[in-house]
């Protein structure tokens, strides 16, 4: 087989747009195929059937008899659709066995080949042919085809559910940080290529208490995104119906089990921050955040209970903490901290990590700017240390700054008291 039958066959696949549904680009692809291969290989017509029950139906027909029969169906239990769904691929004339001309000659007078591609539902692709001395050409041209078009469907498939990903993670996150007296919040989540579970959320429970939370779903792609919508909605459940923190951790690791996605899990940090500076939270397994102090010390918030999903009993209890004006809370993924750079050039190739110890440099550099400005320098910082390169994973940053008493107005005070309705309640555990 020449080299310009393989250019035909990629020049076919390339046209067409993966971005379509499966349906459309089989039948794009039939009527491709059909229009090039016609006077070369004696391809002269082309149908596609779609498994609908227990039958296949034509949903596109080129050539010969054209779209006058589409719509017309065939039995699963037909011999040669039996074949068909054995052996994926069938060249069919009237001595083959099973032959029915009843059936055959509502469809085509041509002998023809068919070839199965798909799953759930499948597809068959048949073209009407003009039989030559030797089908050893023409059989290695349709398996070619089923081959090609098989790919070329999985890679639509993929395509598409990495969009549906990418569409997830974005609706999950914020569109604005709500505002909270006294304190600057800025955050930013950068998918990889391949999208991964990454989401971070903030929301005003009542009058000057905002719930921040952060969480990191094992794996990529719809999966992961899936179990990252799970997660905020769980916490958004949690925060109507007024739930103690640990309490809505630890249903949600419960449900996050019960899901059965038993080798999957999410680290979570979820927290109740007060605008007098009171935090109170829970680690799950999470990415311990950094609590930048004025006197340049830097504290870690460290986990309180195992990541959530392995464990339907696990126990999750409050921690606490206060963020005095001026200093810094940086939570953020292990996208940050695992970001890599690599020396191919070291022998062996040497593999270095930005690591805890870069992250607090970064911030401590610009401690004093704003928390965008904050949340800009370190993206800005693990972009370079990668040296570009693409994003292996999602990297989330999330930065609470406390104003200091000159920046947070008297004005702002008096704005905040006017919206207190009622006087806040500690809840214990």
């Amino acid at each position: 087989m020449d080299k310009k039958f393989y250019r035909n066959i990629e020049d076919v696949l390339r046209r067409i747009d993966a971005s379509r549904s499966a349906e459309d680009m089989l039948r794009e692809t039939l009527r491709e195929i059909v229009a090039v291969c016609a006077e070369q290989y004696g391809i002269e017509s082309g149908r596609l059937y779609r498994e609908q029950d227990d039958q296949f139906t034509l949903i596109e027909s080129v050539g010969e008899y054209g779209e006058s029969i589409t719509g017309l169906a065939v039995s699963r239990e037909y011999p040669v659709i039996k074949e068909l769904l054995q052996h994926r691929l069938v060249m069919i004339s009237p001595e083959s066995p099973g032959f029915d001309p009843e059936i055959e000659y509502r469809f085509s007078h041509l002998d023809y080949a068919a070839v199965l591609v798909g799953e759930s539902p499948a597809y068959i692709l048949s073209f009407g042919i003009r039989r030559g001395d030797d089908d050893g050409d023409l059989h290695f041209i349709l398996e070619t085809i089923r081959t090609a078009v098989g790919l070329k469907l999985r890679q639509s498939s993929l395509e598409n559910q990495l969009r549906q990903a990418q569409q997830i993670q974005q609706s999950l996150l914020p569109r604005r940080l709500p505002e909270l007296p006294g304190f600057d919040l800025a955050a930013l989540s950068i998918p990889a290529d391949e999208v991964g579970g990454d989401v971070y959320d903030a929301q005003e429970v009542e009058v000057g208490v905002l719930c921040l939370s952060i969480a990191d779903a094992s794996g990529h792609g719809l999966p992961a995104a899936l179990q990252a919508r799970d997660v905020v909605t769980g916490l958004r459940m949690g925060m109507t119906e007024q739930h103690k923190i640990s309490t809505t951790v630890q249903k949600l690791n419960r449900v996050i089990h019960q899901s059965g996605l038993v080798s999957r899990f999410v680290s979570l940090f979820y927290g109740e921050l007060e605008e007098t500076g009171s935090l109170s939270f829970v680690n799950g397994g999470h990415c311990p955040p950094l609590l930048f102090s004025t006197a340049g010390e830097v504290f870690e918030l460290p986990g309180n209970g195992p990541v959530l999903g392995p464990l339907p009993d696990a126990v999750y209890r409050r921690s606490f903490a206060n963020i005095h004006p001026g200093e810094v809370l940086v939570m953020f993924t292990d996208g940050l901290l695992e970001r890599k750079r690599r020396d191919p050039d070291a022998d062996p190739p040497d593999v270095e990590e930005y690591g805890v110890g870069r992250i607090i440099a970064t911030v401590q550099a610009h401690v004093h700017r704003t928390a965008a400005e904050i949340v800009a320098a370190l993206m800005e910082s693990v972009r370079l240390f990668g040296a570009g390169a693409p994003w292996e994973d999602d990297v989330t940053v999330f930065v609470v700054r406390r104003l200091t008493k000159q920046e947070y107005s008297p004005k702002s005070v008096l704005d905040a008291v006017s919206r207190r309705t009622s006087p806040l309640q500690q809840v214990g555990d």
